[in-house]
């Protein structure tokens, strides 16, 4: 009986939490903002590149994709809809939504475009993000410490045709300037914070590799006291931690605090402008940051 009562407060409390986050958007939607940003959807296809058939044929052999991806002509990889996310069906519009959420404010920032940018996409997964920043006139490096992950964005890579992007089978921690070639312009530190056992070092060293910007985007422990949950996490997917440990899940103010704690006191929650969402967004258990790094 309790436990069904705790269950039944959770969902009134969650639902109260979405109807209060689609009335701030339609708020934010009304007053003025970075201009609209969309993914270049679906990506193109390379002259002279892999058949239909053998990009089917190398994609089946990964039972997971976490991202979906549509191609001109028709193309869409994994083309199973129980390959998508993380246990299979994950919605293939996730990345559009984010992407028209947080990209907007970074561009704003960065002249409209990535022209002449240095970006670093960590935990890059099978490459949306850095496929992206690529067509908006980047040069990317991706790095992921599962070699499978890397595997299937060197596929994307290869049949977009999308040159400027250097994907690496790479551990968070054993990410430096000196193994990357230098720091970057732009970091995206993208729905890694909270896989790891260190994030407030984890933040410290995301800083390092920064020049001007960071986009933090990650999941969170719903509430308004500063906490960090503990949990244990096992590699048992391509959504999990890439090994067995403890992981924490941070409040927004633990994630703001620390982010003044390393040093980072320019930044800003980007605010939701559509309830168009997932759902984690929508019931404060997720949010995106853009944080202007400090000069050297």
């Amino acid at each position: 009986m309790r436990s069904r009562l705790k269950h039944a407060w959770r969902r009134l409390d969650e639902q109260r939490r979405i109807r209060r986050n689609q009335r701030r958007a339609a708020l934010h939607a009304s007053e003025p903002g970075p201009p609209a940003a969309t993914p270049v959807w679906p990506l193109p296809r390379a002259t002279n590149g892999l058949s239909d058939d053998q990009v089917r044929a190398q994609a089946g052999r990964y039972k997971h994709w976490f991202y979906a991806f549509d191609f001109e002509g028709g193309l869409t990889v994994p083309g199973r809809p129980e390959a998508i996310g993380r246990r299979g069906y994950a919605s293939p519009d996730r990345p559009l939504q984010r992407f028209r959420h947080f990209m907007p404010s970074l561009l704003a920032s960065t002249g409209g475009n990535l022209r002449g940018k240095r970006v670093l996409d960590i935990a890059c997964n099978s490459g949306f993000w850095s496929i992206q920043c690529a067509l908006l006139g980047a040069d990317v490096v991706g790095f992921d410490a599962r070699a499978e992950l890397i595997e299937q964005a060197n596929l994307v890579k290869a049949t977009a045709g999308v040159p400027r992007v250097d994907f690496q089978v790479l551990d968070f921690w054993e990410m430096s300037p000196e193994r990357l070639g230098g720091p970057f312009d732009v970091v995206l530190n993208l729905g890694i914070l909270y896989h790891l056992t260190k994030p407030l070092e984890a933040l410290e060293i995301t800083r390092r590799m920064a020049r001007e910007f960071i986009v933090l985007d990650t999941a969170l422990q719903a509430g308004r006291a500063p906490v960090l949950l503990l949990g244990w996490e096992e590699p048992e997917d391509i959504g999990s931690a890439a090994r067995a440990g403890l992981v924490m899940y941070p409040s927004k103010r633990a994630v703001e605090m620390m982010l003044r704690q390393v040093g980072l006191t320019d930044y800003r929650e980007i605010p939701l402008r559509s309830a168009d969402m997932p759902a984690p967004y929508l019931c404060d258990e997720r949010a995106s940051w853009l944080i202007r790094v400090p000069p050297a």
